[in-house]
């Protein structure tokens, strides 16, 4: 079986599809063999085939996506919503049956490390469930700091093997507090940064092979994947 790498935010909208995809597209172009899953998706999005086309294959839709639910709200409100409740076990089994035929699956979470997925399992119990590296998405903009240090506090405490962060560049405008906010969180947080990913047009952004390329630009993508090689 591969290798997998966990993706996940420090909160809602911060680019964490954007890394995934970007991420497996760039992978994938460099000719690795790659899935990818979201394990839980709500609203009117569809994360998960954004990412199954960045892979270049045809993956199965039940495994790259076991939950889905028409409510935009946590996993856990929208499956209650829709009448079901989220077992992580279908998720690890979709997971291991994808990873049995690849050399790395991506796998991207729903918001951050607490978001409640099923009573009191959160997508940190998801995570340690899938015994995974994790890679944090952030922000660059004001707010980030506490949000990222809060995230990466959490991922250690609950023994989760944190692997380090991307951070994704949500506006047009570069803030002038950004590099001393990016090293601060590095500092005090004792974090490994891959990059910055760039606020990005929409034309690149829906594509995948000019996403890929400025990905692979900003994002120091093999220093990454020898990391989840170690871990």
């Amino acid at each position: 079986m591969g290798r997998g790498l966990f993706i996940s935010g420090t909160d809602t909208g911060v680019g964490k599809t954007l890394v995934s995809v970007g991420l497996t597209a760039a992978l994938a172009n460099a000719g690795r063999r790659v899935a990818a899953m979201k394990p839980c998706e709500t609203g009117e999005g569809d994360d998960a085939a954004r990412l199954v086309a960045a892979t270049g294959r045809a993956l199965d839709r039940a495994l790259t996506n076991p939950y889905r639910f028409p409510l935009p709200a946590a996993p856990e409100i929208a499956a209650r919503r829709a009448g079901a409740r989220i077992e992580l076990g279908r998720i690890d089994t979709a997971y291991r049956t994808l990873a049995a035929d690849a050399e790395l699956t991506i796998v991207e979470g729903a918001g951050g490390l607490l978001v409640p997925l099923a009573g009191a399992l959160t997508i940190a119990d998801l995570v340690a469930r899938l015994d995974l590296p994790l890679l944090i998405v952030a922000r660059t903009r004001l707010g980030t700091i506490n949000h990222t240090l809060l995230t990466a506090e959490v991922a250690r405490r609950r023994g989760l093997r944190l692997l380090g962060v991307i951070f994704s560049r949500t506006e047009r405008a570069m803030g002038e507090e950004e590099s001393e906010t990016i090293s601060t969180i590095v500092r005090h947080g004792e974090l490994r940064s891959f990059g910055v990913l760039p606020f990005l047009a929409t034309a690149v952004r829906e594509d995948t092979v000019a996403l890929a390329k400025s990905f692979s630009s900003h994002i120091e993508v093999d220093r990454l994947i020898a990391m989840v090689q170690k871990y």
